[in-house]
């Protein structure tokens, strides 16, 4: 099996940290593979598109590079990698059998409002005016964990990454714009999917993933105290939870 990870907002495949190592703990002898989008990670010289459809055009030449027709393919994303997967299950509903989506929303699903959390805009617009990057990856931190013990060592990163790799504004503006603009299904998709979210999460209300489930169906779980990186906040009650899906 095939286990492929897609990250969110100007976030690449590095950002899935220690989560990576967890996964591949839980399934042995399977590839758990990182996906970098266009704009960031090793892509980062790219402009980002200002519609999915270019995104997933991009990725699934990476995608079909991986494996030789014959494993199951499983996508875990969160947040705009959710968004990306629900289009990609749109344009390739045979490329993953099941789909993991984690604290993401649609519009015409979600309201806006919940979609992005008032106080959460304003933090991202604060951010979109900071020149200094190394604040800019604290504020994104601070937003999606709940977890200041971990933060140390992964703000490190973080800054480590932003200094290697920088997203562009422009990339980060048409990352929003698709994610503003993007029309779902309102139709399930084929792929099975497990829907996961935090009950704590200021960036993305949880709410949202209850309309996702009524919407297309599927299996949704809720971490009562985690916030909007579940790979973060609560790495192993995350991997147990798809593990069962799995099973």
């Amino acid at each position: 099996m095939n286990i492929f990870l897609l990250k969110g907002l100007v976030r690449e495949k590095r950002h899935w940290g220690d989560f990576v190592g967890v996964m591949q703990s839980a399934f042995p002898g399977h590839q758990i593979i990182g996906l970098d989008y266009p704009g960031v990670g090793e892509k980062n010289q790219t402009i980002s598109p200002r519609n999915f459809k270019a995104y997933v055009e991009d990725m699934r030449s990476e995608y079909q590079s991986c494996f030789d027709g014959t494993q199951e393919n499983v996508l875990i994303a969160i947040s705009l990698g959710g968004m990306m997967a629900r289009q990609w299950m749109e344009l390739y509903p045979d490329d993953f059998k099941k789909c993991i989506l984690m604290n993401t929303s649609f519009k015409g699903i979600c309201p806006i409002h919940k979609r992005l959390q008032p106080q959460s805009m304003k933090t991202f617009l604060k951010l979109f005016l900071t020149r200094d990057r190394d604040l800019v990856e604290k504020g994104i931190l601070e937003m999606v964990s709940n977890r200041k013990d971990k933060h140390p060592p992964i703000l490190k990163n973080w800054i480590q990454y932003q200094r290697e790799r920088p997203v562009s504004h422009k990339s980060f503006i048409n990352q929003i714009t698709a994610a503003m603009t993007y029309n779902a299904p309102k139709t399930p998709p084929k792929s099975e999917l497990l829907i996961l979210a935090g009950m704590k999460d200021r960036l993305c209300h949880y709410s949202c993933s209850e309309n996702i489930h009524s919407v297309w169906g599927g299996k949704l779980e809720m971490h009562p105290e985690a916030g909007h990186d579940l790979a973060i906040n609560s790495p192993e009650w995350t991997s147990n939870k798809i593990k069962e899906f799995l099973s």
